[in-house]
């Protein structure tokens, strides 16, 4: 259930009026973004939705001033903001939050800077405890912790809530947000929603929130302003599309991957040093042609544990044994365009990897054709470089990438986040199908319940890096024994 929110005369923030936008072209500027208009007020929730590709983004960097140079706004000024008292302050939440936190410096001290911008504390003490408080508030129960680690220490999840601490902590007029809750998990969504508009609301803040889920956001918003092809439509009600079912497999086919008893400590500090424990007493099956899911709150060692499969994290305790040592595993990323090389096109992306298996007739053009025939993508493509295909279409080339050289397990971390509903059923259905066609294993990582119940044969459940449930899919969705099962289905 959403927030409520209030009717009352309010003041305007921002005035969007006939924002068109276009795209520098030899003759002809071409027009991403016809003519948009709206006015966000005090306590105004207003979403901006549609499917990739559709114009949010655009529209959000344009009212940020931050669109990239072969774009330009219309020569009129369709963007005002208005005065309202002393508060002229816009904050923005980022959707990746991990390309926007210094990897240098600890999460803490990125906090910190915008503490001492922001706040009159005197002590050393106060702004630290301030921050503490504010990671509290936005769900990270571990503060200490996570104010002394760095952002490659960390989940994707905890790393927007850190982002979303740094935004709210200005107590802004107008808080702008491009997906902040596509890396959280349903329990956490519903938390930082409510801390977002719960804080929006008692500042008198207005919010203009982007996001592919028009479902969730529908529930939280009063106004929505629904795009599709860079043109504002009537609002589609929201709908579910339903995955093909999957094949399931045989109970006796033969074990490709066991993990027995696996425990994961990472260190910390140098003169004092403390342990984290990431994961603990782990044990895990997975068999040939099988596709097993791994759901739990973020921070719960989902992540750690694709890292482990993969040989990412050399030290650890207990066994991971694969059946055949011939065995290969590829890892598919959350984020296809920071796994894709930027200055590769397809077609040499794929070469790369299909190198390393040292078959120079895999190196043809109609082996390369058939690899993208596989991820429902056409000859076309080849020539393509990754900014020029859209998130779905990325995503199948990083698909692509990693089954080219005949993997026996693919390990999907987050594979779907970043993606509308509608291209991750397609993802979804194209798992299916390869899974079928190649007799290939997965290992399925989201938060996204609805989608590891369609593609998932056995499901486990993490909570605080160990195993707190796990069963058939069927099994698991009808007769939930463990709370955090319980509290996961319960937004399903």
């Amino acid at each position: 259930m959403g927030f409520n929110l209030k009717n009352e005369e309010v003041s305007p923030i921002l005035t969007v009026d006939n924002l068109s936008i276009f795209r520098k072209k030899d003759k002809e500027n071409l027009l991403l973004l016809h003519p948009l208009s709206f006015t966000i007020s005090q306590n105004e929730r207003v979403g901006l939705v549609g499917p990739s590709g559709s114009g949010k983004s655009i529209t959000m960097k344009a009212i940020l001033g931050i669109l990239p140079e072969n774009l330009f706004i219309s020569q009129n000024t369709p963007i005002i903001f208005h005065k309202n008292g002393n508060a002229n302050v816009v904050s923005f939440i980022p959707q990746n939050a991990q390309l926007n936190l210094n990897p240098l410096i600890t999460c803490g001290n990125q906090l910190l800077e915008v503490v001492n911008l922001v706040s009159k504390l005197s002590t050393k003490r106060e702004r630290y405890n301030q921050c503490i408080d504010w990671l509290e508030k936005v769900g990270l129960s571990d503060a200490a912790r996570i104010f002394n680690s760095y952002p490659h220490e960390l989940s994707g999840g905890q790393l927007q809530r850190i982002t979303i601490a740094m935004a709210l902590i200005q107590k802004p007029s107008l808080i702008l947000a491009d997906e902040p809750t596509t890396a959280l998990d349903p329990i956490l969504q519903h938390q930082v929603l409510t801390l977002l508009f719960t804080l929006a609301d008692s500042i008198q803040a207005g919010v203009l929130i982007i996001s592919h889920d028009v479902h969730l956001i529908s529930k939280w918003t009063n106004t929505l302003i629904y795009l599709e092809k860079g043109k504002k439509v009537d609002f589609i009600p929201p709908y579910q599309l339903n995955p093909t079912e999957q094949i399931k497999v045989d109970d006796s086919k033969e074990i490709l991957l066991s993990i027995k008893n696996v425990s994961v400590k990472f260190k910390k500090g140098w003169f004092s040093p403390t342990y984290f424990t990431a994961l603990s007493d782990i044990n895990l099956t997975i068999k040939k042609g099988e596709c097993v899911g791994v759901i739990g709150v973020s921070g719960s060692g989902k992540s750690t544990l694709a890292k482990l499969i993969c040989g990412l994290i050399p030290k650890y305790d207990g066994t991971i044994i694969f059946t055949n040592p011939k065995v290969k595993g590829q890892m598919i990323f959350q984020n296809p365009f920071l796994s894709l090389n930027p200055k590769f096109r397809v077609d040499e992306i794929l070469i790369s990897s299909l190198k390393t298996l040292k078959k120079k007739h895999l190196l043809g053009r109609q082996n390369l054709v058939e690899i993208l025939d596989l991820v429902g993508l056409d000859e076309s493509f080849l020539s393509k470089f990754p900014q020029e295909c859209s998130g779905g279409e990325q995503q199948r080339i990083a698909i692509a990438r990693a089954i080219c050289v005949n993997p026996s397990l693919l390990i999907l971390d987050e594979s779907l986040a970043s993606l509308d509903v509608e291209r991750q059923v397609s993802i979804v259905n194209l798992l299916n199908e390869l899974k079928q066609k190649l007799n290939i294993s997965m290992l399925f990582i989201s938060h996204d319940i609805n989608m590891v119940m369609a593609v998932s044969d056995y499901i486990y459940v993490l909570s605080s890096g160990s195993v707190v449930e796990s069963g058939k899919t069927s099994e698991l969705r009808d007769y939930p024994k463990n709370e955090v099962t319980k509290r996961l289905l319960s937004h399903f």
